[in-house]
This record gives structure tokens, C-alpha cells and sequence, in this order.
């Protein structure tokens, strides 16, 4: 799975400790040095805020309906600093202000 795949939610969960819906990507690729994969990022990024809010995740997961979200990116390289800050920028800008919030994490 890859953020190139931006159509698509790889995965959703369910975090108890948080109670927040978790709305999983995965990119197993490594990031290269000159920005290539920001479009990927922020496309996929889209899908996964409009999958939040339109309504599709309460009408795939109605138990879901009334819960927090979290958005967050597994990823098996570290992402570099002009994906690092797109990250931070959505997560500020976006995410927040919508009471979601966004966190990513090194998968081996």
C-alpha cells in the first residue's frame, strides 16, 4: 500500500484508549530527496478528510458515527522535511480546526 493509491483508505481502526476512530495509510516507499511523492501525500490526504467528513465513514462504520478521528501515516522511512512539513501544515490548518487530529509512526 501507498499514499499513490489516493483514491482509497487503506485501513480503518478503532483506538479504545482514545476512543477515536483511527483512518490508516500506509507508504512503504522511501520518499526520494526532490518532493516526489507530495502530490501522492496531499491527494490522499483529501480523500482521507472528505472520507471523515461527508458522511462515508459514519455510513461504512455507524458505530463509528459520533467519534473522534484520527488520521495517521505508518510509514517505513521517516518522512523528509518538505513531506514533514506538509504534514504539519494540514494537520494545523485542516485537521484541527475539524477536531482531527494526526500523528504518524515508523512501521518496520
Amino acid at each position: 500500500m501507498s499514499v499513490e493509491e489516493n483514491n482509497v483508505i487503506d485501513f480503518v481502526t478503532y483506538d479504545p484508549k482514545s476512543d477515536r476512530v483511527v483512518l490508516v495509510m500506509m507508504e512503504t516507499r522511501e520518499w526520494g530527496d526532490h518532493g516526489a511523492l507530495l502530490p501522492e501525500l496531499e491527494t490522499k490526504l483529501n480523500t482521507y478528510l472528505c472520507y471523515a467528513l461527508d458522511g462515508r465513514l459514519a455510513c461504512d462504520f455507524p458505530a463509528y458515527a459520533q467519534k473522534l478521528v484520527r488520521i495517521e501515516l505508518r510509514t517505513q522511512h521517516a518522512p523528509p522535511p518538505r513531506e514533514q512539513h506538509l504534514l504539519d501544515m494540514v494537520a494545523k490548518e485542516d485537521l484541527k480546526p475539524r477536531g482531527i487530529t494526526f500523528d504518524w509512526k515508523l512501521i518496520s
